[in-house]
Order: structure tokens, then C-alpha cells, then sequence
């Protein structure tokens, strides 16, 4: 059995670091960062974490310079929370696609109007976006996406170590790379509702043209709603794939960010 009363100040620090990126680390993470999960529990679960991962960390207290100023450990254990939040919000990326997707979904079905509270989120949210999003969580549950940024968060005491006393930022000037991606990757999941709903105002127009009786912009919106429906359901199978490779690419930026560090 480990006698803790007679770890040093050194271990003791390094404990902390640990403990802070953890904690850091499940605040922001997606699924089960969310607000509706208490901060006790988050902060239990980092403790025991912190008690797992920590006997078996490969870390020396040489690393540490023997001279630890009061400013060198504020710094710290900033930079640990950093490092936990920014793993956190990376893995929400993959969340932020499909957010993205259905509000453009709902904005060319006109379901803009219906606004839910999205817990992932943590804001207002249409109904699409509700739908995508509760696919994707169920996506990412069954893959065991939160084990994979697990494994990340304790490989990143590899890469950044604990006693390391500065940052790089140097990737972070191909980030916007990241969000276009993003960006796009939401688009072309919401490509199939655009141009079916595209078509139909199409077609609308015409009917309306050849029958002038007919309300075209009061008939168009029941259509739209329908068509744009059946679509994403059909269209459902080509999300998912899609997922895959969006996981896929949040995983690999996550990497290459702290492999940059």
C-alpha cells in the first residue's frame, strides 16, 4: 500500500496538475460536460481518474526545476486547465458539424421558428438540430468515442508532460483549416434536404405560374416540411457514414494539436 503521508511537495504538485487537467478535461468534454451533469460529480470523477491515471504516469521529479517560484506553478496549473479545456472543446467539434447541419436543415424546411433547449449545446436549438445531434450522441456512445478521448487525455501527459513550463501555439494558425472542414462536413450533410427542397420550391413556382389560384407560398411550406423529411430520413445511412470520417478528423486535429505543444 502507498504511503501518502510521505509523498513530498513535489508528488503532491504533480497530483494536482493531474487532478486540474482532469477536471478541466470533463467540464468541457462532450455528452457528459454538459450542465445538467453536476459539477460535484464531475469533480468526483476527476479525483478518481486523477487516482487511476496517476500511478502510472512516467514522469521523473528531476523534470522540475528545484527552485519552483510561486509564479512557475500558477503557471502550471493554468496551463493544465488549458490543455484539459481545449481537449474537452475539440471533441465537441464533431457535434458542432451536425449543429450546423441542422440548422440548415431547419432554416430551408422553415422549422427555424421551433427553438429547443439543446443540453450538448447548451442553448437554443431547432428541432433538426435536436435530431442530428441525439443521432450523433448515439453514434458516439456506440463507438466508444468517449473511451477514445480518454485514451487521449492520458496519452497527453506523453506528450505534454506535467513539469514541461511553456506552450507552443504554432498550430494554432491552421485552426480556421479545422473550423472550413467543420463547416463543410455540416454542409454536405445537409446537402440531400437542399436540393430536394430546392427542387420542390422549383416546382412550386412552376405550378404556381400555371395555376394562379393556388397559394403558392401557404402550400409550399407543408411540402417543403415533407419532402425535407423524407429525405433526411432516407439520407440518414450517408450521415452516419459521414460521421465516421468527421470522428476521424477531430481525433486526428486533437493529435496533431498536442503533439504541437
Amino acid at each position: 500500500m502507498p504511503q501518502i503521508y510521505q509523498f513530498s511537495e513535489i508528488e503532491f504538485l504533480a497530483f494536482f496538475l493531474v487532478l486540474v487537467r482532469m477536471t478541466s478535461f470533463l467540464v468541457s468534454w462532450p455528452v457528459f460536460g454538459v450542465a445538467q451533469v453536476p459539477s460535484s460529480t464531475k469533480v468526483l470523477f476527476g479525483l478518481v481518474l486523477s487516482l487511476l491515471v496517476f500511478p502510472t504516469l512516467n514522469w521523473k521529479i528531476s523534470g522540475f526545476s528545484g527552485n519552483l517560484q510561486s509564479m512557475t506553478i500558477v503557471f502550471l496549473f493554468v496551463k493544465e486547465a488549458f490543455l484539459g479545456l481545449i481537449i474537452g472543446y475539440l471533441g465537441r467539434l464533431f457535434f458542432y458539424a451536425l449543429s450546423i447541419a441542422g440548422e440548415i436543415i431547419s432554416i430551408t424546411m422553415g422549422l427555424s421558428s421551433a427553438q429547443l433547449f439543446n443540453p450538448t449545446l447548451e442553448g437554443q436549438a431547432s428541432v433538426t438540430n435536436q435530431f442530428l445531434v441525439g443521432i450523433a450522441t448515439l453514434f458516439f456512445l456506440a463507438i466508444q468515442g468517449h473511451h477514445l478521448f480518454l485514451s487521449a487525455l492520458n496519452q497527453s501527459f506523453q506528450l505534454v508532460p506535467l513539469y514541461m513550463e511553456s506552450l507552443s501555439f504554432a498550430h494554432f494558425e491552421g485552426f480556421s483549416q479545422v473550423v472550413q472542414a467543420i463547416m463543410i462536413m455540416g454542409l454536405k450533410m445537409s446537402a440531400p434536404v437542399l436540393m430536394a427542397v430546392l427542387f420542390m420550391n422549383l416546382v412550386m413556382a412552376v405550378i404556381g405560374r400555371a395555376v394562379p389560384q393556388i397559394n403558392v407560398l401557404i402550400t409550399s411550406l407543408p411540402v417543403n416540411i415533407l419532402v425535407g423529411f423524407i429525405v433526411m430520413i432516407i439520407s440518414l445511412p450517408l450521415i452516419v457514414v459521414q460521421m465516421n470520417g468527421l470522428l476521424e478528423l477531430t481525433a486526428t486535429e486533437l493529435f496533431k494539436l498536442l503533439k504541437a505543444f
